[in-house]
């Protein structure tokens, strides 16, 4: 192999994990907004600042 094809393999592998990076993190912090949302809504269920037919409607609107 000669030395571009070294640096193209390593430029690649670069990308790639940038990639991977990229995405786990878009992913997670997806994830957590999502539960923290759900569980706003249930304090605030629990507070009595909505129905429980709003918290249940928020609740199956986040597939939970």
């Amino acid at each position: 192999m000669t030395v571009e094809g070294y640096i193209r393999l390593g430029l690649t592998v670069i990308i790639l994990v940038m990639i991977v990076i990229i995405l786990y993190r878009f992913n997670a912090g997806k994830s957590d907004r999502r539960q923290s949302s759900l569980e706003i809504m249930k304090e605030r269920y629990e507070k009595g600042e909505i129905t429980e037919e709003e918290y249940e409607k928020a609740r199956k609107k986040q597939g939970k």
